[in-house]
């Protein structure tokens, strides 16, 4: 359920994100879903190669490292993967903004030849 909550508000962010700064939206939107999803992915695999090492790769097959408590870990590394994304996409459109206001205000009075 959280999930699709997730999702949504994934979803809500980008497409604000990029009207704002006149981007596609869908693209924004799976690059923000894309981002979660390989935060999460990448978070698990870090832990158990770290438990692995720490406590051996036998004791990954016992059923200690199953829980509520690992999935809420992850989801939370996640958020702040796609936040981290969110805040460089917002960054990198503020400074695209500035440089087409810029190159407007340079060519003010300017005027093309034909």
């Amino acid at each position: 359920m959280f999930g699709f909550l997730f999702i949504y508000w994934i979803w809500k962010a980008f497409s604000n994100l990029a009207i704002t700064y006149k981007k596609n939206k869908w693209k924004y939107f799976f690059f923000g879903i894309g981002s979660y999803l390989f935060v999460l992915f990448f978070s698990a695999i870090i832990f158990v190669f770290i438990m692995g090492i720490l406590n051996g790769f036998d004791a990954l097959e016992s059923n200690d490292y199953e829980g509520r408590e690992y999935d809420l870990l992850f989801t939370v590394f996640a958020v702040l993967g796609c936040y981290g994304t969110y805040k460089f996409l917002e960054h990198k459109g503020q400074k695209e903004k500035e440089l087409e206001e810029k190159d407007e205000i340079e060519n003010i009075g300017l005027m093309e030849e034909n």
